[in-house]
């Protein structure tokens, strides 16, 4: 796998590989509980040599905005803006509906994914079913407000023919969107904007990023991604945390000598 494993004989990264043998590893370890196999073959096995954490592309804030004011004309702008500043993953955006989008409180509700197989979807519930609620900022609740709007003027042109599925993410007939074109569209919507070029994932990256360099705490990051634990989004995340010796001393020094 490491050498030619991947698409087109290409080679898989060693975090794939690693993350192969362990699914390996716990299938011939319930193999041997079953008494199919005598013992685990993979556990004698060397794991891959790690390659380090894998390196996330993010934008600034003003690469953020950039973009923003960049896809003006395009029609997924306020997908974009709900994916910056939101942090949510490809599947939760596809498989967002208006009933989960609270506009007066400002609250979108992450209930299920789409995952898409081809061309067949999958809706289930999030990534290690972790429903939960995430707060948006005045701009995003006005670029939702707008979309609103727009697929309303959609629903009425179109008629019967609407397809009203409820969906957040679709097409000017109200059909849902494929998670595979959201991902390529979200890359072809920055040629010519002279930024590194991301992916839709990219924006999940973005927005921990950005929150945890500004001093949010980690556990509030990993509560709006949806970690179960903090301790994944400190591991993925330890260096966009600063690390500023003198800011901790500043700060016990006003907490206790200047009190």
């Amino acid at each position: 796998m490491a050498e030619h494993g991947g698409k087109d004989g290409r080679p898989l990264s060693p975090r794939s590989v690693a993350f192969a043998r362990g699914v390996l590893r716990k299938a011939c370890a319930d193999a041997v509980v079953e008494r199919i196999l005598e013992v685990n073959p993979v556990a004698g096995s060397r794991a891959p040599k790690a390659d380090g954490k894998p390196k996330h592309v993010t934008w600034t804030g003003a690469q953020q905005r950039t973009f923003v004011e960049g896809v003006e004309g395009s029609r997924w702008r306020p997908v974009w803006v709900l994916a910056l500043a939101t942090g949510l993953r490809r599947g939760e955006l596809c498989g967002l509906t208006w009933g989960d989008v609270d506009l007066e409180a400002g609250v979108v509700s992450v209930e299920r994914s789409t995952t898409q197989m081809g061309r067949e979807v999958v809706t289930t519930s999030p990534k290690n079913h972790e429903r939960r609620r995430v707060a948006l900022d005045a701009h995003t609740v006005a670029e939702m407000r707008t979309w609103k709007k727009a697929q309303a003027a959609e629903r009425l042109r179109a008629g019967a023919a609407y397809a009203d599925g409820g969906q957040v993410v679709v097409w000017e007939d109200g059909s849902p969107v494929l998670p595979d074109y959201l991902t390529k569209r979200f890359v072809s919507d920055q040629d010519g904007l002279g930024l590194p070029r991301m992916t839709l994932h990219g924006t999940r990256h973005t927005r921990a990023t950005t929150l945890l360099r500004e001093g949010v705490p980690v556990h509030i990051v990993a509560k709006r991604l949806g970690h179960k634990d903090a301790s994944v989004t400190l591991n993925v995340y330890a260096d966009a945390i600063p690390d500023d010796d003198t800011r901790a001393m500043d700060v016990f020094s006003r907490a206790v000598w200047e009190a």
